[in-house]
This record gives structure tokens, C-alpha cells and sequence, in this order.
């Protein structure tokens, strides 16, 4: 059930604020609507995403990690989350329900409990790999130079797991991109990006060319 709630002119020049991108800013803002009384809400990412960002083409899941990177949302139990600040910006009504969520601070809310801390941590650490994962993937993408199915290249990309090998894996393909067979024919056998990637294509061995021979016209 979403509520109403109140928003404070310094709210927009809060540090913690300004580093958040804008969506994630404007989600952070929608999450109090759905918060109780005490700041506890079910944590349902896309429920979030069809009930207030409907029309705008993002990750929702990237956002709400976002804002628990931040710190400024909290997850706990199962499914649930509270905003640590929420008590010290809003004036509730104080004909407001009570909260029917259980208390985050309170022991034996859920056996065995989940330590706060600890998700918290575990979250950041998912969350700051997804991230870094989807500004690789933004890089890898802008460098191949055949565009072609994107949504099912990034999902090919994500079963990959490249990050640890992702400065190989440019490295390969700047080499490849100049490879003759690469180059003939308008980059007719070029593979499909999700073709690459599936089959680890940066692991091949790259004939090796000087910059003599690319000028000279060999390549």
C-alpha cells in the first residue's frame, strides 16, 4: 500500500544524495511511499519498477542495488528492508497503522536470522560486481564491430563471467578486429557477438601484424 509522504528541500544538495544516479534518486524517493510508519517495506524490485517507473527503459535491479551499496537501504530477513534515516526526515501521521513488518533491530524475527551486517556486506559485494560487469559488457560493446543482437550478447556475457579476464579479452579483440579474415569481405565473417563470447573466442591464438603492414595495405 503505497502512503504519503514528505520531501525536504535539502534533500537534493545531500552528499549521500548527489551520488547516486538520477533514477536512482528518483526510486529512492518512491520507496518511502512504500515504507511503513517504522521505515520497513517488502523489498519487491520489480514491483517497484511497474508501479513507479512504468515508462523508462532501465535496470531496475541495478538501481535498488544502488541505493544498498549507498547504504541508503538496508536488507534483512527475507524479502525485507527498512531505510536506515527514514524516522529522522519524515513526520508520520500518528493515524498511521502500525508496522506489521518485524522489527530489524529485534533478535528471533526469522530462524535462523539473517545478521544485518553480513547481507548487507554480501549484497554490496553482488551489487558492485554487477555493476562493474555491466560497464565491461558497455565497453566490450562499443569496441565490436558488428552490432548485432545486444540483449542476447549481454545475456551471453553475463553467464561468462569475464571480469577477471576482461583487459585480455579487449586486448584480443583489437587484435582480432585487424585480422585479416576479419577485415575481407566488409566484415562478412565476422561472428555474431554472442557467438564470440560463448565460444571464448578471445582465448584463440591472433596472427600477430605490425603497424607497417596495416598501412601498407597487407591487412
Amino acid at each position: 500500500m503505497a502512503r504519503i509522504r514528505t520531501i525536504k528541500p535539502e534533500f537534493f544538495t545531500s552528499e549521500d544524495i548527489v551520488a547516486l544516479s538520477p533514477f536512482a534518486r528518483l526510486l529512492f524517493i518512491a520507496i518511502w511511499c512504500e515504507a511503513d510508519r517504522d521505515g520497513r517495506l517488502i523489498w519487491k524490485p520489480k514491483t517497484f519498477k511497474m508501479r513507479y517507473l512504468p515508462a523508462d527503459q532501465l535496470d531496475i535491479n541495478l538501481l535498488c542495488e544502488e541505493l544498498v551499496i549507498g547504504g541508503l537501504v538496508r536488507l534483512y530477513g527475507e524479502g525485507l528492508a527498512y531505510i536506515p534515516t527514514f524516522l529522522k526526515h519524515q513526520h508520520i501521521n500518528p493515524r498511521e497503522a502500525e508496522s506489521k513488518l518485524p522489527d530489524h533491530y529485534a533478535s528471533g524475527t526469522r530462524e535462523p536470522r539473517v545478521n544485518v551486517a553480513t547481507m548487507t556486506r554480501r549484497e554490496e559485494g553482488k551489487g558492485k560486481e554487477h555493476i562493474d560487469n555491466a560497464s565491461n559488457f558497455d565497453a566490450f560493446w562499443s569496441a565490436y564491430p558488428k552490432k548485432s543482437a545486444k540483449i542476447v550478447a549481454e545475456k551471453a556475457w553475463g553467464k561468462a563471467r569475464i571480469n577477471g579476464d576482461f583487459t585480455n579479452l579487449m586486448d584480443a579483440l583489437a587484435e582480432q578486429t585487424l585480422s585479416e579474415q576479419w577485415q575481407k569481405d566488409a566484415g562478412k565473417y565476422i561472428p555474431n557477438p554472442a557467438t564470440w563470447i560463448n565460444q571464448r573466442r578471445w582465448e584463440d591464438e591472433t596472427p600477430k601484424f605490425n603497424q607497417m603492414d596495416i598501412m601498407q595495405g597487407v591487412i
